[in-house]
């Protein structure tokens, strides 16, 4: 079993970490860490998963020149492409503010 990241308080790292000094913003994706994997629990639709594991799963076997080999070289791309479409839309194409924790559960209506 993997153990959880702290982050430098020593909480359980919620999301993502900033390797940097408190107060300074450093962008995801930008970290000497970012190749490091952690392991995370989200919740899927259960046909999305079923048909993304589906996939690796054939990929893996059958077609070694797609590149998948599990799960995660599905969902690792298919994330950041996103990501970086909202950082477009919305963030004028800069990586969103690091945060070390989100809060759990839906968000309040506003």
């Amino acid at each position: 079993m993997l153990e959880p990241d702290l982050v430098p308080d020593g909480s359980v790292d919620g999301i993502t970490a900033s390797s940097g000094a408190p107060g300074v913003a450093e962008p995801t994706g930008q970290s000497t860490q970012s190749r490091r994997r952690v392991q995370r629990t989200i919740n899927f639709d259960r046909s999305v998963l079923e048909r993304a594991r589906a996939a690796a799963t054939y990929l893996a076997s059958y077609e070694p020149q797609a590149g998948v080999r599990s799960l995660a070289d599905i969902v690792n791309p298919a994330v950041l492409a996103y990501v970086t479409e909202l950082e477009e839309l919305y963030n004028a194409g800069e990586p969103f503010r690091p945060v070390l924790r989100m809060p759990s559960g839906r968000p309040a209506n506003r």
